[in-house]
């Protein structure tokens, strides 16, 4: 079967719905259903749209190899498991992160509608892009949204130079009212690894304080950073947060925890066996919903009438960059890197697909 991607040449915006319909159409080549092969291919493109470029297509090849190994379960059948009526284990089977993440949150959100609030941890699973992505599912469910996951260890505890955590990372998100949700999405070192990966890959120096190298000193080279660790934000904050994500995602879902997860990008020995939390909260089980949104839009003013610091526009709210960003990109289109594009050919190229790079 022969087709033509939607990567667009050097210097060029690609559409994102040509985009998503070319991602998908990758991954259903790579063995998944059609319904499953869109939701990974949204929950891929929706980052790009929102500027999180490293947990985008970017991911693709690698999304790609791990199915090819047989390291990820093109065809899993997940169960859930309830002990409470608000609260379930879910067992993805080793699917796709993003397959879990959606039966997982889908299944928080159920509980939410009935009972005010949906508790699931997940387990058996493999990276699922940006958890900003499944906190937002909630809020169009009138829920706020939490998703936490741990990762593959690459953060050195406070105080260590060796690594034992992931770059875990946080995501909560609320409805807004009129405005865009209030979206918090960080990862609990000074930055994400794969802001260092695309660094690596492009040539370019990180700034100081992202990373160690192997033997514990600083370093701006990002190739020998991603050789070394990374280190948690604020210090020991950032490290007491990457150590709770590994309890909630990892020691209370039942799958892999303390440096256990294995790297999706340089392990292929075995599963990855990450693990995940989603929580869902119905906002009107404290206050009428349009009270709550009356409330945010209140408090969502006085920040954006605060004046602006030097070297600042005006001041933003989280999640208001991002959905400024993605609806900027939706209509310009979205710009892949040379690296990226390089590379979406190269996965097309082997399904048989034409990539006009």
């Amino acid at each position: 079967m022969m087709g033509e991607a939607a990567v667009a040449p050097t210097g060029a915006q690609v559409d994102a719905e040509r985009l998503r319909a070319f991602v998908a159409e990758v991954f259903r080549h790579a063995g998944l259903e059609a319904a499953a092969a869109d939701i990974v291919a949204d929950s891929l493109v929706w980052a790009d749209l929102a500027g999180v470029d490293t947990h985008g297509v970017a991911r693709v090849p690698s999304y790609v190899e791990r199915l090819r190994k047989k390291l990820v379960n093109a065809a899993p059948r997940m169960s859930v498991e309830s002990r409470m009526p608000f609260a379930a284990s879910l067992d993805g089977d080793n699917a796709m992160g993003a397959l879990v993440a959606e039966r997982a949150m889908r299944e928080a959100l159920e509980r939410a509608r009935i009972l005010g609030i949906g508790v699931v941890v997940a387990r058996r699973s493999n990276h699922f892009g940006t958890a900003g992505y499944w906190a937002r599912k909630a809020v169009s469910e009138g829920c706020i949204g939490i998703c936490i996951s741990p990762a593959s260890k690459s953060l050195a505890p406070f105080g260590s130079k060796a690594p034992l955590f992931g770059t875990n990372p946080f995501a909560v998100a609320v409805p807004a009212g009129a405005r865009a949700p209030w979206v918090m999405d960080l990862a609990t070192s000074v930055a994400a690894r794969g802001h260092i990966r695309l660094a690596a890959r492009e040539a370019r120096s990180i700034p100081e304080g992202w990373a160690l190298d192997r033997d514990g000193h600083p370093t701006t080279d990002a190739a020998r950073a991603l050789e070394g660790v990374m280190l948690p934000f604020a210090g020991p904050k950032g490290s007491a947060l990457s150590m709770l994500a590994d309890i909630l995602g990892g020691v209370l879902a039942g799958a892999a925890f303390g440096g256990e997860i294995r790297d999706m990008n340089t392990d292929f020995s075995a599963p990855q066996e990450v693990g995940h939390f989603f929580m869902a909260m119905r906002v009107d089980a404290f206050m009428p919903a349009a009270e709550f949104a009356a409330r945010m839009t209140q408090l969502i003013d006085r920040v954006k009438a605060l004046p602006p610091a030097a070297g600042f526009d005006a001041v933003m709210y989280p999640g208001e960059p991002e959905a400024r960003r993605s609806a900027e990109r939706r209509e310009k289109g979205i710009a892949l890197s040379v690296a990226t594009r390089a590379a979406l050919a190269k996965v097309a190229g082997e399904f048989g697909l034409v990539a006009s790079v």
